[in-house]
């Protein structure tokens, strides 16, 4: 329950008072600084009026956040046993675009990040076209980060404005596990879809860590179920075009939970269709929660080949068992080469498998190596502490551009063998395990391997009847990719199937809900380590 305190906005209005001040006083004093040029004085003046509207946007959002927290601890006093009534458009039985969220976000981060890094970079390119000092590039280059910023802003809100203010209509309210998932994404289509739309709904659990500057975010997948929609499928009206929407929520569903803002279950439906121009793409948080009606009704019997679910406890009402036969499809694209031949069947892993990846190490190491470059050749010399954490630096992302450009791995799986070759430029290691040795072979992520929006990476990991693990391949970006390999190498090696993806969640313990009281029966406590099944 949300509960309204005024020591929050005291506090950041007493610690945005100073960015405010001083960065009004510094901004004037620049302004006025008679022995600087106009350019000098402007672009000074333009870096110091961020402090000041930082310190300001603190004062607003404090005293307005405040305003927002008493309207929702009303609604929710109102509603105390209905989470979904929570939110206002939740009430009324639709969910809002976070696309117009997104674009002011956007806008916000390129007016801040242009005032900081603009003046920065047009002063070091004069100075740097002047003294000829390669030490200037660094600092020039970071007006191309505004400029990235801001073509962002200018991309999301042309797809605000072609697609005009999207919702996701509900056909229940609220959505509970274990039954059907129904509505319609409304949007504006000037024109017919030349390809299907994509649907994901996934339930992330979103963890934040540390404290301070040590804070972090990872989003990770607990569950997720993907449809493809064809465009005939859609209906045309005459004021938007709706997008039909149905899935089945597992019985043994996590709800909607946000008591904890460190550790939150979330529910989201993602809209992916590629339109000339700009592609539409979107997403709805969804309420799940188990309702009056739905914690009385029978629990439906488990479809284990049909429908994916969450791991349970074995003594819990709803058992799950710990594999899953079901096939899993290939996906329509997919980044392995998968062949038969006279060794068995033949995953080929090509380098450079993730381009976006590997150029944006290849761009990280070359500044680090330019910087460095640039503080060999100045006549001052450097600290050697400040030497040496830009020289690793280099070193590993020059390793990691190595890593994500010229590394292959083939896999190969036959004659009662399955063996794995990582090599760089064909330079590398085989390693061979007789099948009969090998225990299980699973997809495998991480909380670490998860980002903040939830496009985590998958492993296979090959496990062995002496206890020993062996990582077969990495960085595979796809969930169902993973799945499908796992599924064909289990195949062919005559294993039992087995498409579960393993979770490693030790470290930050079991997610909400799961040592909670169940309407079904009493508290269950569950092991750290979740597991995901398709």
């Amino acid at each position: 329950m949300t509960k309204p305190s005024k020591l929050g906005p005291v506090f950041l209005t007493l610690f945005g008072l100073p960015f405010l001040g001083m960065g009004l006083f510094a901004a004037y004093s620049f302004l006025n600084a008679a022995n600087q040029p106009l350019s000098a004085r402007v672009g000074a003046a333009i870096f110091a009026s961020v402090f000041a509207i930082i310190g300001g946007g603190l004062i607003f959002g404090s005293l307005y956040g405040y305003s927002l927290q008493k309207k929702q601890a009303r609604r929710e006093s109102a509603n105390p046993a209905s989470p979904w009534l929570w939110r206002q458009d939740w009430a009324a039985g639709r969910v809002e675009s976070k696309n117009k969220s997104s674009t002011v976000g956007w806008w916000v981060a390129a007016v801040l990040a242009n005032m900081l890094f603009l003046p920065v970079s047009l002063g070091s390119i004069s100075k740097g076209l002047s003294t000829q000092d390669p030490g200037y590039i660094i600092p020039a280059s970071l007006g191309l980060l505004g400029l990235l910023v801001l073509l962002g802003a200018i991309r999301a809100t042309i797809r605000l404005e072609r697609f005009g203010k999207t919702y996701f209509e509900m056909a229940t309210l609220p959505f509970s596990p274990g039954s059907r998932l129904a509505g319609s994404i409304h949007l504006h289509l000037d024109a017919q879809l030349p390809h299907a739309v994509d649907l994901k709904l996934w339930c992330t659990r979103t963890v934040v860590s540390g404290i301070g500057q040590d804070r972090s975010t990872h989003k990770m997948p607990l569950w997720e179920e993907s449809k493809t929609i064809p465009s005939t499928s859609l209906a045309h009206g005459p004021l938007d075009t709706a997008i039909p929407v149905e899935f089945t929520i597992p019985s043994d569903a996590l709800q909607t939970a946000h008591d904890n803002p460190d550790d939150q279950i979330q529910w989201s439906l993602k809209v992916n269709a590629q339109v000339p121009g700009v592609n539409y793409s979107d997403e709805f948080e969804l309420p799940v929660f188990r309702s009056a009606q739905s914690s009385e009704a029978p629990a439906p019997a488990p479809t284990w080949q049909a429908n994916p679910s969450f791991e349970m406890p074995s003594g819990s009402p709803i058992a799950i068992p710990l594999e899953t036969s079901a096939e899993v499809l290939e996906p329509a694209v997919h980044r392995v080469a998968v062949t038969d031949s006279p060794e068995g069947l033949k995953f080929y892993f090509r380098p450079g498998r993730s381009l976006s990846r590997a150029l944006l190490c290849v761009a990280l190491a070359a500044v680090c190596g330019a910087l460095l470059y640039a503080m060999l050749r100045r006549p001052q010399r450097e600290p050697i502490f400040a030497l040496v954490i830009v020289g690793l630096l280099t070193f590993f992302l020059t390793l990691a551009s190595i890593h994500n450009l010229l590394t292959s791995t083939c896999i190969v799986v036959g004659n009662g063998v399955i063996s794995w070759h990582h090599s760089v430029l064909g330079i590398g290691r085989t390693h061979q395990i007789q099948i009969a040795d090998v225990t299980a072979i699973l997809p495998v992520t991480s909380i670490q391997q998860a980002s903040s929006s939830g496009s985590g990476l998958y492993s296979l990991r090959l496990e062995t009847n002496t206890g020993k693990n062996h990582t077969l391949i990495d960085e595979i970006a796809s969930r169902q990719e993973a799945q499908w390999i796992v599924s064909e190498i289990q195949k062919r090696a005559g294993l039992r199937l087995n498409t579960e993806v393993q979770m490693n969640d030790r470290f930050y313990g079991p997610s909400p809900q799961l040592g909670a009281p169940s309407p079904n029966g009493p508290a269950v406590s569950r092991k750290a380590s979740v597991r995901i099944q398709r």
